[in-house]
């Protein structure tokens, strides 16, 4: 099956699927096995490139972070599945995206100093990661950057790898929240969190 086919396939399975459970109908096993089936073979086609075309990045993006969100308005079981949905599209994504070369030099050099702002200090998700919280004057550098270079990157017909783990990244900056509210009890700093994904969301896609 064609590339385009197939990612056709794979976005009117998200969209039912996410629609579903917006509904308050559940996991509909049906669509996330077609969503699965396509998105797949869309990775291994994608697997030996080091970009992916520019009409699949927004689904590529928001997939995961969707089903996530999701599965906290369900409980119990249902709840169990809807994530392990979304782990399980998670690898297939880090396999598919897993390449760090840039053949166009050109996007490489609209994308290095964002890159460079990602990694600074030990990596700004990292840190996130580890407990230490939202480094804003970072969060600052990185938006500034993205602002920069939106009006260019958006207009590629295809999109780096790296560059689309770090919209990936920024997009799923959310979960973040009920980490730091669950795991570190931190309410302040999710709060700053989330502020802080809604202004790259408004950016993004807003």
């Amino acid at each position: 099956m064609d590339q385009l086919t197939l990612l056709e396939h794979f976005i009117e399975s998200e969209i039912n699927l996410l629609v579903k459970l917006r509904m308050g109908n559940g996991m509909d096993e049906k669509e996330y096995e077609n969503m699965k089936r396509s998105f797949s073979l869309l990775m291994e086609q994608w697997s030996d490139k080091d970009s992916i075309p520019q009409d699949a990045v927004q689904s590529v993006m928001e997939v995961c972070g969707e089903l996530y969100n999701f599965s906290r308005n369900y409980s119990g079981e249902e709840s169990e599945r809807i994530r392990d949905a979304a782990a399980n599209i998670s690898t297939l994504r880090q396999k598919g995206l897993a390449c760090d070369q840039i053949s166009d030099k050109a996007k490489e050099k609209v994308m290095s100093s964002l890159m460079e702002q990602m990694e600074k200090g030990g990596g700004f998700f990292e840190k996130l990661q580890q407990g230490k919280g939202l480094d804003e004057e970072q969060f600052e550098e990185i938006l500034e950057e993205l602002t920069t270079i939106d009006d260019k990157i958006f207009f590629w017909d295809t999109m780096p790898k790296p560059l689309v783990r770090i919209l990936i990244s920024l997009y799923e900056m959310d979960l973040f929240v009920y980490k730091y509210e669950d795991e570190f009890q931190d309410q302040v700093e999710a709060d700053k969190i989330y502020d802080a994904y809604e202004r790259f969301f408004d950016l993004i896609v807003g």
